[in-house]
């Protein structure tokens, strides 16, 4: 399955790997000139960022038998400051030669990304490379580590990689995280996007979705037979990391990890369209206005009340097929495509079984979040400060679960 991902889906730094193979002049770095074998990759992505912070990051993954993949790009239409600023980056990593270190040089003139790639296609060369690599024998973990340059690694990050999963145990991995930042304002951001994030994963698992985990690019491991599975990040410039686990959700587990949590800069970014960055500088906005942020809204409870409704209704459907769904869920599903998905079955031989494997494929996390959302024309948003203090008791248990990994 590795060979042919790599044979058929991978870019091309990474099918130039391995065997008789010379590096392409875009890749860098000693490991590629020596045979040592890792004890597994992380791949990081760098568009516009700080020497002085990459370089702390770097230096303390130096012991840890670890090969980064350092993926420097930008896009084809970024701005010519920030991409003059990333080829300087570039230059002052060339500097440092780390010997732990490989770098992918994709913000150079001819190497920058399709725009409309991104952030996905950045992560799918450096995750591609790492999967050539362990084929190799480069590394000896199945697991790739995935993070950005705004994560602070602690104590046991790499654990992981020491581990040897049962062949059923493949899939995705998520760490804990919580945001930071020493700017009073930009931390209490954070926080709130934090408690906003672990309120929809809980609303999610509270309904019995098997959708409920973060999706937060910084904070996952992915096993190599998983990624190939899948064929590797979606190439978008932003949610990358969404499409990735909603794919993989379908095929293995994708679980939390007990620990240990990454610490990760709240920071103010236009990097990418949507996500975390252009998140934080709405509520940074918000409580420029309201410094208590109790203004700062979320989704209502009832959204994911009626999110529980319309799952057990779907499995009642794929039990008897033959008795309809009824009033507005089947109005709630349709709208999102179920009528055709209901035919298209139909025409099929399946069992029960099958049927309810086939309609949570189907009803997958994008559709829950598209379902979510169509339901706040009916329950408005509120203030999310209120709705976590009266939530019932197992929500709000549930909450704080999932914000601080206590559970």
């Amino acid at each position: 399955m590795i060979e042919r991902y790599l044979e058929n889906y991978a870019e091309p730094e990474a099918r130039a790997v391995g065997g008789a193979h010379a590096a392409p002049a875009n890749l860098n770095g000693r490991p590629l000139r020596d045979t040592r074998v890792w004890q597994g990759c992380l791949v990081i992505p760098a568009f516009n960022e700080a020497f002085e912070t990459l370089h702390r990051q770097l230096t303390s993954m130096r012991s840890a038998d670890v090969l980064v993949i350092l993926v420097i790009n930008a896009p084809e239409n970024a701005n010519p400051k920030a991409i003059a600023d990333t080829r300087m980056l570039l230059n002052k990593i060339h500097e440092q030669d780390y010997e732990h270190v490989i770098v992918v040089d994709r913000a150079s003139n001819g190497l920058r990304l399709n725009p409309k790639q991104g952030v996905g296609l950045a992560r799918k060369i450096g995750c591609d490379l790492a999967l050539a690599l362990r084929l190799a024998g480069r590394a000896r973990s199945d697991w790739l580590l995935q993070s950005d340059a705004d994560v602070v690694f602690p104590s046991g990050y790499s654990d992981l990689l020491h581990t040897i999963p049962v062949t059923d145990s493949a899939g995705a991995r998520i760490f804990p995280h919580n945001h930071f930042s020493s700017d009073p304002t930009l931390h209490y951001a954070g926080q709130l996007y934090d408690q906003h994030m672990s309120y929809y994963v809980a609303g999610l698992a509270m309904a019995g979705s098997r959708y409920a985990h973060h999706s937060l690019g910084s904070t996952i491991a992915v096993h190599a037979k998983t990624y190939a599975a899948v064929r590797g990040y979606p190439k978008r410039s932003a949610g990358e990391d969404f499409y990735l686990l909603n794919k993989i959700c379908k095929l293995a587990p994708v679980e939390r990890l007990a620990g240990p949590a990454l610490s990760i800069e709240a920071r103010i970014s236009a990097r990418v369209p949507f996500g975390t960055g252009p998140a934080l500088r709405k509520i940074v906005e918000n409580l420029a206005k309201d410094p208590s942020g109790d203004s700062y809204l979320s989704y209502h409870p009832d959204c994911f009340r009626l999110l529980g409704r319309a799952l057990r209704a779907l499995d009642r459907w794929a039990v008897a097929p033959q008795n309809p769904l009824q009033g507005n869920l089947l109005g709630r599903l349709s709208a999102l495509g179920f009528d055709g998905f209901a035919d298209g079955l139909s025409k099929q031989q399946t069992t029960a079984e099958q049927r309810h494997r086939s309609v949570h494929d189907w009803f997958d996390g994008l559709k829950t979040l598209q379902f979510i959302r169509a339901c706040q024309d009916t329950y408005g948003d509120q203030s999310l400060t209120h709705t976590l203090a009266n939530l019932e008791s197992a929500f709000r248990t549930k909450v704080f679960e999932f914000q601080t990994n206590n559970g």
